[in-house]
């Protein structure tokens, strides 16, 4: 048997995810398994560990615990696309194990040009810290921006000269920030911070004079215009390396904020704000479940024609007779946090049923069944 004295996800594996997943649960309580899960599954090309386990589990960040089929070996091996991976029960609890190719293999050096399969697609996050976000109104109305070009344009060009107000240090990298709109709470009505896009990079050159710095445009993501806020790339912040996934504490009226990008929906591997941050005690790798709230419905009696409606196509009568009732909500995706500011947190989808919106709530990943 060809022997692959490789560890389950390398590195990022073995850090990223806490491998004693059993703590996560109160009372040490078994795997509890889908009600469809498959006896074999066939890895695709852009599956994650936390895909695969969704498959398996109702609680995928227990993800280590299902692939600990031996227990004498430290980490399982690779796996990569087209590998066939096999429900076995081990001391009455579920496992996974690879099944090893009937096929005669040659054994002589090589190297798989394919990827092993990732834990969550670090990929997305790194996108989007790279493009992306919070910052408070204060940053932008201290910080530098662009006054324009020599050739008066409106509209920067990759590679040519512009000037910025303010003292920038000579050959340093900045980041070119274009504030968006405000985020503000609908419980508090507080402002929790300004969205930001990342439109382009430049390099600080010499003083042209006082507070203005000449700079040359050395990347753009964007159209990169004048009055465009000029800070230190380090503003933004970054993400951690590894995370380590589990259940957050329970939020008081958190909710979907915004989302990553434009619009107003995403799905599966897009990015979210939460209205919840560091004051909240969140953390990265902190998972939670988006419910869709349920319908309203007004329950109209026999004597009003016995009809009922929904809210949302009642009529003025209804609207202004009382307050309709509202059907229980249900959980359509799971999120993890992974960028944490002080009062919003950008977290990933990492698996959804429906399309995630924006004022979605957020429920704990305990104590809702999750459908795919």
């Amino acid at each position: 048997m060809k022997r692959r004295g490789r560890f389950l996800l390398g590195l990022l594996a073995g850090c990223c995810f806490n491998l004693q997943a059993n703590s996560l649960e109160p009372n040490n309580r078994g795997l509890e398994l889908n009600e469809s899960y498959p006896e074999r599954y066939t890895v695709r090309k852009g599956d994650t560990l936390w895909d695969i386990s969704a498959h398996f589990l109702k609680s995928p960040w227990l993800w280590p615990t299902l692939w600990q089929a031996n227990r004498q070996i430290a980490n399982p091996h690779l796996i990569y696309p087209g590998d066939v991976l096999r429900l076995i029960w081990v001391d009455g609890q579920p496992r996974l194990v690879k099944e090893e190719s009937d096929k005669v293999v040659r054994l002589s050096p090589r190297v798989r040009t394919d990827s092993a399969v990732a834990t969550i697609p670090l990929a997305s996050m790194l996108n989007f810290v790279d493009s992306h976000s919070v910052m408070s109104p204060a940053v932008f109305e201290q910080a530098s921006y662009i006054l324009g070009d020599q050739q008066g344009r409106e509209a920067m060009v990759k590679d040519s000269s512009v000037y910025v107000r303010g003292q920038l240090t000579p050959g340093t990298v900045y980041g070119v920030y274009r504030p968006g709109k405000m985020l503000t709470d609908r419980f508090s009505h507080a402002e929790l911070g300004q969205k930001a896009a990342l439109v382009g990079t430049l390099l600080a050159g010499k003083q042209r004079g006082y507070q203005v710095t000449e700079a040359r445009v050395s990347s753009m993501k964007q159209e990169m215009r004048q009055g465009d806020k000029v800070l230190p790339l380090t503003m933004a912040g970054g993400i951690a390396a590894f995370h380590y996934p589990r259940p957050g504490p329970a939020l008081d009226q958190g909710y979907v904020l915004a989302m990553g990008t434009e619009g107003s929906v995403t799905g599966r591997h897009g990015v979210v704000f939460i209205n919840k941050g560091h004051a909240d005690g969140i953390r990265a790798g902190d998972l939670y479940a988006v419910m869709k709230p349920g319908p309203g419905v007004y329950d109209v009696t026999p004597g009003s024609f016995g009809r009922l409606r929904y809210a949302d196509s009642a009529g003025a009568y209804l609207r202004t007779s009382g307050r309709p009732e509202q059907l229980p909500a249900e959980a359509i995706a799971r999120i993890m946090v992974f960028k944490v500011n002080s009062q919003t947190s950008a977290a990933l989808v990492l698996d959804n049923s429906e399309l995630v919106q924006t004022h979605y709530p957020l429920g704990h990943v305990r104590d809702v069944e999750f459908g795919s």
